[in-house]
Formats: structure tokens, C-alpha cells, sequence
């Protein structure tokens, strides 16, 4: 490796000599520099790597331009992103360029809690991401009351005998039922879990098969996927704007 440089306009690599140490960032321990040569020379033992060595492996793969350290730390991240706290998916997918998993941490921040997050949290987050996260809860939160408040259209079947008390039995049940789960103060719930709990009350004198009409529109989510569409659509806009495909050039072509 170090031959490579001679009779060429590289002079004093770094570790070509004891006199040219190879020098670390003070973020980068012992053991992150170690897995960097371990995946460049050879296959590292997966089950032996600490997440936040293979977060500093890709402060070395900017640093050397080492397209294989970043590939092995980014799809071993992507495997562990479920594990993960928020920023140390957020804060290395802005600052080296990762696309993979910044929709699945943006997603996560979005069902964050405000209150739990430390300043350095939000620091690492960043000034874009952090504002438009608001914007898209504050959208978020005002669909949700609507949907709380307004009852899908009841189509009654021909079998309805009564369909003034059906219709005013299914706003009320709506209202009282689902209206309560999504906008509870102590414990809102999320949708899926919403409607698991809905379909289990008492439907008073709502037809039954007015009923089960009704309620194969709710549970298609044709509302309910409003969320998770904005989301994703907020969260692939930021990355496009912040976020540029790394480029490794090739070191290894001749140097005129």
C-alpha cells in the first residue's frame, strides 16, 4: 500500500514510517480503527462490533475515502436501526451522506416525544430537520382531530328498517369511540391500535350489516394512511435537499 505512493507526487504517507504515524481524530477509538482495517483487509466478526464503533468507521471511511468501510457501516447500521437511539441515525445519515435509513429515523422522530429529548439531541438533529418535524406534526395533529370528529359516510344496507337511529347511533358511537381514543390526553392511541379497539365496542342499534360496511371503509385506512404518506414524503424531500450520494474516487489510477 505504502509503495504505491512512490515516484509519485505523495510524499510522507501516513504510517509509511515510524516517523509518519498514522493520526486519529479524537473522536475515533482504538477499537473503530482496528474494525477499519479489519474490514478492508478482512471479514470482521459482526457479533463482536459495538454500534458506536461502526459509527466512528464511518468518520474513517470520510476521512480515507474508503468506499467498503462505508458500505459495511451503513448496511450494519440499516440491520441495526431498530436498536439505535434517534441521533445516532439522524446525526451520521446527514453528516456522511446516508440515505438508507434517514426515512426510518425521521419516522421515529416524528412519534418522538419533545419533552425526552436532551439539547444535544436536538443539536444533532439539526436546525432543518427539527423545524420541519414540528411542521409535520402540527399537519398531522390538525388530520387527527378531524378524523376524531368526523364520522365516515354510514351507507345503509338494504336490510336497515331504521335508518335515522342506525345513522345517529354510528355518530355517536364514532364520536364517543374512536373520537375518544385518538384525542386521549393521557394516552392517545396510534391508529392501528385505534381501530383494533374500535371494532370490539357495543354498536348499539347500528345495523349489523350497515355496520360491517362501515366498517370495511375504516379499516381500508383510506384516512389513516395520510400519516404515514406524509411522512415518507416529507422525509425523502429532506433527503434530497440535505442529503449528496458520497463520491470515493479512485486513488489507485496513475498521478500525472
Amino acid at each position: 500500500m505504502f509503495a504505491a505512493s512512490l515516484g509519485t507526487q505523495f510524499q510522507g504517507v501516513d504510517g509509511s514510517t515510524d516517523d509518519k504515524p498514522i493520526c486519529m481524530p479524537s473522536q475515533v477509538s482504538e477499537a473503530a480503527f482496528e474494525l477499519f482495517l479489519s474490514v478492508c483487509y478482512n471479514k470482521p466478526d459482526v457479533l463482536k462490533i459495538p454500534n458506536n464503533a461502526v459509527i466512528q468507521l464511518l468518520e474513517l471511511s470520510d476521512m480515507y475515502l474508503c468506499k467498503d468501510a462505508h458500505v459495511y457501516a451503513v448496511h450494519h447500521l440499516q440491520r441495526q436501526r431498530y436498536s439505535l437511539e434517534l441521533t445516532q441515525l439522524i446525526s451520521p445519515a446527514l453528516k456522511y451522506n446516508i440515505k438508507d435509513f434517514f426515512p426510518h429515523a425521521f419516522e421515529r422522530l416524528i412519534s418522538a416525544r419533545i419533552s425526552d429529548m436532551s439539547n444535544e439531541e436536538r443539536h444533532a438533529v439539526g436546525s432543518v430537520v427539527w423545524n420541519m418535524m414540528f411542521n409535520v406534526k402540527e399537519r398531522l395533529d390538525v388530520h387527527r382531530r378531524i378524523i376524531a370528529c368526523e364520522a365516515p359516510l354510514m351507507v345503509h344496507a338494504g336490510t336497515c328498517k331504521k335508518q335515522k337511529r342506525c345513522e345517529e347511533d354510528w355518530k355517536q358511537l364514532w364520536w364517543n369511540g374512536m373520537g375518544r381514543l385518538l384525542l386521549d390526553g393521557r394516552n392517545p392511541q396510534p391508529y392501528r391500535e385505534a381501530i383494533e379497539r374500535f371494532e370490539k365496542l357495543d354498536i348499539g342499534e347500528i345495523n349489523l350489516d350497515c355496520w360491517r360496511t362501515v366498517l370495511y371503509t375504516v379499516k381500508a385506512h383510506s384516512a389513516f394512511d395520510h400519516e404515514r404518506k406524509l411522512i415518507a414524503r416529507t422525509a425523502d424531500n429532506l433527503a434530497k435537499c440535505l442529503i449528496v450520494k458520497p463520491s470515493f474516487e479512485d486513488f489507485g489510477s496513475p498521478v500525472d
